[in-house]
């Protein structure tokens, strides 16, 4: 029984231990990708379900590969 008290008393020190936790936005400005909500007309999002069952990979998945593709296409005019 000591031990396992020893093992509580140990555990409960890491945790009174732990670094604070950091607030929202500093995580959100920290994040490598970020999340934006589109609406699809219902032709193009079952397409886009179809496509993604196809090739074995998610919805969103697809779409960001999709989204990236056409930005390296696009070469502004002038």
């Amino acid at each position: 029984m000591p031990l396992l008290q020893d093992l509580v008393l140990e555990l409960q020190q890491r945790l009174g231990e732990a670094p604070p936790v950091p607030p929202t936005a500093a995580v959100a400005d920290a994040a490598s990708s970020e999340r934006i909500n589109v609406t699809l007309p219902r032709g193009v999002m079952d397409d886009l379900k179809r496509h993604a069952l196809e090739e074995g990979r998610s919805c969103g998945n697809l779409a960001a590969y999709l989204l990236e593709e056409a930005l390296r296409r696009h070469r502004p005019l002038g």
